[in-house]
C-alpha cells in the first residue's frame, strides 16, 4: 500500500478560498444565463445559505503567524 498522498486540488487556504469563489462566480453566471431566475431571488437564496452556515457554527477563524503583520 502506498502511503503517499497526492492532492489534485488547491493546497493551501488561499488557493481553496479562490477556488470556492471562482466556482461560485461560475455558478452565478451559469444560472443567470440558463435560468429565468433574477438576481433578487439569487441574493435571497445566498442569504439563506449564509444563515445556515452561521447557525451551523462553522465560523471558526485561526489567523496564521503573518496575519497581524500586514
Amino acid at each position: 500500500m502506498d502511503d503517499d498522498v497526492y492532492f489534485t486540488g488547491p493546497k493551501d487556504y488561499d488557493e481553496q478560498t479562490d477556488a470556492f469563489r471562482f466556482e461560485l462566480d461560475s455558478m452565478v453566471d451559469r444560472y443567470l444565463q440558463e435560468f429565468d431566475i433574477n438576481t433578487i431571488v439569487m441574493i435571497g437564496a445566498l442569504r439563506e445559505k449564509e444563515q445556515e452556515l452561521i447557525n451551523a457554527g462553522n465560523m471558526g477563524f485561526e489567523p496564521d503567524d503573518d496575519f497581524f503583520n500586514n
